[in-house]
This record gives C-alpha cells, sequence and structure tokens, in this order.
C-alpha cells in the first residue's frame, strides 16, 4: 500500500512539473507575440482601388478642352512642371490635391466611426538612375514629393498598397495606407 501511495505521488508531482512547464512555454509564446510589430497587409482591393484611381478622369483638361486628362496624367504632369495650368487656367498641382481629396475618402467610405477610420497617401519620384550603392546612402534624397494627403487618426490594423508609375529615369510611387478597425 505505502508502495502504490509513493508511485501515486510520484506521478502527480510528474504531471504538475509538466504542467508547469506548458504553462511556462505558453507564456514565453504569449510574450514573443505580443511583442512583434503589425504586419502591413498588402490588400488586393486597394491594389485595384488605386489602379482604377489613376484612371479617374477629372476637370483638368492640359492640351485643350474636352481632352480631360486623367489622375494618372495629372500626377505626371505636376511632377514634370508644378506651374502647369489647366486651359482654364487653375494650376495642375491644385487640381490633383482637389480630386484625389474628394475621391479617397468618398471612394474608401472614410468615417472616424466607420470600418475604415484613417488613410494616408504619398505621391513620390523615385530616380532609379543612380547605382545600388549610392540609393542604400541617399534614400531620402532620392524621392520628390509630389503629393501628400491624410484624413483619420489611424487606430486598429493597417493595409496598404502602391502603385507605379513608369517616369523614365525612375518611377512615380502612389502609395496609400489604409487604417480599419
Amino acid at each position: 500500500s505505502k508502495i502504490k501511495n509513493r508511485k501515486a505521488q510520484h506521478e502527480i508531482v510528474g504531471f504538475i512539473l509538466i504542467v508547469v512547464i506548458v504553462v511556462v512555454i505558453g507564456l514565453f509564446l504569449l510574450v514573443f507575440y505580443l511583442r512583434q510589430e503589425p504586419v502591413e497587409k498588402q490588400s488586393s482591393d486597394i491594389q485595384n482601388f488605386l489602379q482604377s484611381g489613376m484612371r479617374y478622369t477629372t476637370s483638368c483638361a492640359i492640351n485643350y478642352a474636352p481632352e480631360y486628362s486623367s489622375v494618372e496624367d495629372l500626377i505626371k504632369s505636376c511632377y514634370k512642371n508644378e506651374n502647369q495650368e489647366c486651359v482654364d487656367e487653375r494650376n495642375v498641382c491644385e487640381v490633383l490635391n482637389e480630386t484625389l481629396s474628394e475621391l479617397v475618402p468618398k471612394s474608401l467610405q472614410v468615417d472616424p466611426e466607420g470600418k475604415i477610420n484613417a488613410y494616408s497617401m504619398f505621391v513620390y519620384y523615385e530616380d532609379l538612375s543612380a547605382s545600388d550603392e549610392e540609393n542604400r546612402n541617399k534614400e531620402e534624397t532620392q524621392k520628390h514629393k509630389i503629393l501628400r494627403l491624410s484624413k483619420g487618426n489611424c487606430t486598429g490594423s493597417k493595409t496598404g498598397a502602391e502603385h507605379l508609375i513608369a517616369y523614365h529615369p525612375g518611377n512615380i510611387v502612389v502609395s496609400i495606407e489604409i487604417c480599419y478597425k
């Protein structure tokens, strides 16, 4: 009877030891998981929005009316000459800013109380003519800002996408980041 008691006690101690080890490992994994930075996802919906948004026809005709330019055309014109005007004498960059300031929040339904609570859009030219070594050393100087828009305060998860517009010797990059609950 004493031998059976001792054997049972050893089994209980062994079981408790295993449970303690599993709990410690579980806590370690939980802490490791919570310390990771949130992963930004590339969203195909946002990518599709950017591609269709670049084709959106604006109210600006650069050469002659009624040949109205797309958002992508205005981005290129704004980068090439920030003083460029539409035929109705409005500034191309200002029309681009106004168009995207209306298009993005309406299309994405940005609302502080809604599913999408904020967005940030950055349009810049990235020079690819410099060597890789120079690009690493001058990361920021290789980017020429064209436009930056944002609305709301980001709370919750993030997703985003980029659209590239070839413009020799580099690319114009249209980057958008969406924050949602």
